[in-house]
């Protein structure tokens, strides 16, 4: 599965499942139309989440919701000796811990909440961009609280309510050869289909093993080409690697099947 996407083609979870397997630091943004999320993760963890729109200071998100009250403002400007709004989030969550006026298993909770919130909102995008960028790190005076991805996941569906199934896998070779498959005309439902899905879907001709479909898709990309073996060769790479999951992608949503595999009759 790529990093860059479509929910059409995962659903979050299993884009953060992945994120989760491994030893990755970054952020993951979501976006649909004019409204965006980011989800900043640290091996295995969640470490930030943050919604589009104005910036609440966390001092007052936590007012608003009820998980301090007045008095425990108060009781922090005077441990500090000024108006707590001039804190960073992560100094005054910090602060708040420290001097016992929350204990770090409320704010867990707290942020545990606020992750679910945003992901179960997410989670009712059908359709929607999403990227993954290495070694972004949430912003310094934001609150950094590590969640357990499997946690927040195991929450956010306990209150959705329903689990969306994992896309099928289709493991294909370099040396088999794809088909159009038969579609039902009658179907109302249109045929969608990814950028890299097209690329290699007006490739498939019923004779090209998808080997040769990687050829054909790493010379376009150095121009025709392979003066530059270098070059060519980290291209190649790169595009046998798209025919692979293009074409078991194409496979798994009834676009294309395997026709034959070289060397088989």
């Amino acid at each position: 599965m790529a990093y860059v996407g479509n929910l059409r083609q995962y659903p979050l979870t299993e884009v953060l499942r992945l994120i989760g397997e491994g030893p990755r630091r970054g952020r993951l943004v979501v976006e649909r139309g004019g409204l965006s999320a980011e989800i900043y993760c640290e091996n295995g963890y969640i470490l930030h989440v943050w919604r589009n729109g104005s910036v609440v200071p966390l001092a007052q998100m936590w007012l608003n919701t009820g998980f301090i009250g007045p008095q425990h403002m108060n009781q922090i400007a005077s441990i500090i000796g000024r108006d707590p709004f001039t804190l960073s989030d992560m100094e005054f969550a910090q602060v708040a811990v420290d001097r016992r006026v929350v204990n770090a298993d409320a704010v867990t909770e707290w942020a545990m909440n606020d992750a679910v919130a945003l992901l179960s909102i997410l989670l009712a995008w059908r359709d929607g961009d999403y990227r993954f960028e290495d070694g972004f790190a949430p912003p310094a005076q934001r609150l950094r609280w590590p969640l357990y991805i499997p946690n927040v996941l195991g929450m956010t569906m306990e209150r959705v309510g329903q689990v969306p199934p994992s896309p099928p896998v289709v493991a294909v070779t370099l040396d088999d050869v794809l088909d159009f498959a038969d579609l039902d005309p009658t179907d109302p439902h249109p045929v969608q289909v990814t950028r890299d899905q097209w690329r290699v879907l007006t490739r498939v001709d019923g004779e090209s093993p998808l080997g040769a479909i990687a050829r054909e898709l790493a010379l376009t990309t150095v121009g025709g080409t392979a003066s530059d073996p270098q070059r060519f060769t980290i291209e190649l790479h790169r595009s046998e690697e798209i025919a692979l999951r293009m074409g078991g992608e194409l496979i798994a949503e009834g676009l294309a099947l395997v026709l034959t595999r070289v060397g088989e009759f």
